[in-house]
């Protein structure tokens, strides 16, 4: 089965964030307690929507299924866009997908690009979540067909904002 090794520090990080006792401000490299968290409200999308998280890192992508999971969402995860390709290809359930850029094998720009050029996979919103803030690489992903664009750190609750909007066909980039 998918065993992942962590180091520890990365799982005692992960079940803080999970149980909202820290939280990254936007712009900053410093944790911090969360003592005013807000809860989040699901958006309002279809019965349990199917999200295909792809990033090499491990801890992105666990953050993330975390965040859908808890709510309502099913997740389902790709190390990098080959697994990812091969996944969809194969005929795996997906109705969004969020997808960082630089990876090992094939890069989330080149998945974009083929899941735009296949007649049965073009309908899906795909978000690239990246650290590449930078105009060129928006614009790239726009030129591509992504339906939004947000950069790490993220925020939650603008993540399952975004996702339930692109779900309703929403485009949030230009």
């Amino acid at each position: 089965l998918g065993w992942h090794i962590m180091p520890i520090a990365d799982v005692l990080e992960l079940i803080d964030l999970s149980q909202g006792r820290i939280r990254r401000e936007p712009g900053s490299s410093l944790w911090e307690k969360a003592d005013d968290q807000v809860p989040i409200e699901p958006p309002v999308v279809k019965n349990d929507p199917t999200v295909l998280i792809v990033d090499d890192s491990i801890t992105v992508r666990e953050l993330l299924s975390m965040t859908f999971n808890k709510v309502g969402y099913r997740v389902e995860q790709a190390r990098d866009g080959q697994e990812a390709w091969e996944k969809l290809r194969s005929g795996l359930p997906c109705d969004l997908v969020f997808c960082d850029i630089e990876m090992p094998r094939m890069d989330g720009l080149e998945l974009l690009s083929r899941i735009q050029k296949d007649p049965n996979l073009n309908h899906l919103p795909i978000a690239m979540l990246t650290s590449r803030g930078a105009d060129r690489h928006r614009q790239m992903a726009v030129q591509l067909g992504a339906k939004g664009y947000f950069t790490k750190p993220y925020l939650e609750e603008s993540l399952l904002d975004a996702a339930g909007r692109m779900l309703k066909g929403e485009v949030l980039v230009s």
